[in-house]
């Protein structure tokens, strides 16, 4: 968490001699002038100790010198934050930020966000094919991601009135037809994600086509898609974003063509993640693009997706800001990774426990259960032939894609065949057990 979030809940004598700090402590204070500009008596040194002992372990003040001649100043980050957005000193764009971008070797996902993540998925991921394992969990990430990147927007949607829009077109009441929008846009532009996971490329055509979609209705018809040639501004934020037309496309193809080439899928997708926001390369709507742009590299790892949910706007905001402005990654990192370590976990047991069938097995169902009870009526006298070899045997009359499927198909039903599911192959239990007992038994 940044320190600046813990302002809020400051209370008492610890927000006292924060806002002390704040007034009066660019050079630093000594626990005695703090004391003498609180009006405190002497006595209170003890109280004053506490609360800059809180103060400092939460990030917010630091001490300097010897215990008997301290001082006591606001650390960098809540010195920044003191002020107001637009009386902080302006950040403008900075180029070179794309230029000098190293994706492998000097990565903007710093080491424990990534161990986080990777953390959540588990070793060895979930080796799905991308295509197979999008439909899987299509209509949760599709529905959950909806819901929470427009919140982070500010839309007033609940998740249960997001299904029910997305799945049934009911339109919540009391909603604007902006929020309505929005959240359909997510569906439209989610789905064509989803559809062409396989193939999609990150190109700065893929990212404006995604921000076509979701900003359909939401910008004029000229803005959709395109690389501004206007300023924008970043509300409570001193950046000031490139407005030159030419150094965006370049800072876009520039972004696109590291991320595509980054060994690592989390820094892959954390680097669209911050590089669209920084960029911002369109009028509107740069953020929500990120956050769909920056689940290709995970989807198509076989990876589960950042849907968003678990991601605190406060936080949120105030991590893009410090990356704005002080080029500081890590409090971004540390919310995107807190976030899917969160939601992860959860998709990768819907993706191994769901499993979407292949034509070929509806078109061959028949054959293929009795190609079970052959397998384990020979292979029980016949320990060396595997279910591979008797399936490119048994259905030597299919060839290529499907071929491969069937071969895929029977092995796995084999390999976890038993006395209780061998019922939805029409098996009888005796001949799996009798089958088992001869392979245990050799």
């Amino acid at each position: 968490m940044h320190p600046v979030l813990l302002v809020p809940e400051l209370q008492g004598l610890e927000r006292n001699v924060y806002d002390t700090l704040v007034r009066r402590g660019a050079d630093g204070l000594s626990q005695a002038a703090i004391i003498q500009l609180l009006e405190l008596a002497p006595s209170s040194q003890s109280s004053v100790s506490r609360a800059l002992a809180r103060l400092c372990a939460a990030g917010l003040v630091e001490k300097s010198g010897t215990t008997r001649n301290a001082s006591f100043s606001l650390t960098t980050e809540a010195r920044w934050f003191s002020l107001p957005g637009h009386l902080r000193p302006p950040r403008t764009y900075d180029p070179m930020r794309f230029g000098t971008y190293d994706p492998d070797n000097v990565p903007w996902l710093n080491p424990a966000s990534r161990a986080l993540m990777a953390g959540a998925v588990g070793q060895g991921g979930l080796d799905l094919d991308p295509s197979t394992y999008t439909r899987e969990i299509a209509e949760r990430f599709l529905i959950e991601m909806s819901w929470a990147s427009s919140a982070l927007e500010g839309n007033t949607y609940s998740l249960p009135e997001t299904e029910a829009l997305i799945k049934y077109a009911e339109v919540a009441g009391g909603k604007s037809e902006v929020e309505v929008q929005m959240i359909l846009n997510h569906k439209q532009a989610i789905g064509w994600l989803i559809d062409n996971i396989a193939t999609v490329q990150i190109t700065p055509d893929t990212v404006m086509r995604l921000h076509a979609m979701l900003m359909r209705g939401l910008v004029r018809q000229n803005n959709l898609g395109a690389i501004r040639r206007d300023p924008v501004s970043i509300t409570t934020s001193s950046y000031v974003p490139s407005s030159d037309h030419a150094e965006l496309s370049i800072g876009l193809s520039e972004l696109c063509r590291k991320a595509a080439v980054a060994k690592d899928p989390f820094e892959a997708s954390f680097a669209l993640l911050a590089g669209i926001a920084y960029l911002p390369p369109f009028i509107d709507g740069n953020k929500r693009t990120g956050r769909l742009l920056c689940n290709i590299p995970l989807l198509q790892a076989g990876l589960p997706p950042i849907s968003f949910i678990g991601v605190g706007r406060a936080a949120y905001g105030i991590g893009m800001t410090t990356w704005y402005e002080l080029a500081d990654t890590k409090y971004l990192a540390q919310v995107i990774s807190e976030g899917y370590a969160l939601t992860a976990p959860s998709y990768r047991v819907a993706a191994t426990t769901k499993r979407v069938p292949r034509s070929v097995e509806i078109r061959m169902r028949r054959r293929l259960d009795e190609a079970v009870a052959d397998y384990l009526a020979k292979a029980a006298d016949n320990p060396a032939m595997t279910p591979v070899d008797f399936a490119l045997q048994a259905f030597a009359d299919i060839e290529g894609e499907d071929l491969d499927v069937i071969v895929q198909s029977l092995a796995e039903i084999i390999g976890s065949i038993s006395a209780v599911n061998c019922i939805a192959y029409g098996v009888e239990p005796a001949l799996v057990e009798r089958y088992q007992a001869i392979r245990a038994g050799g």
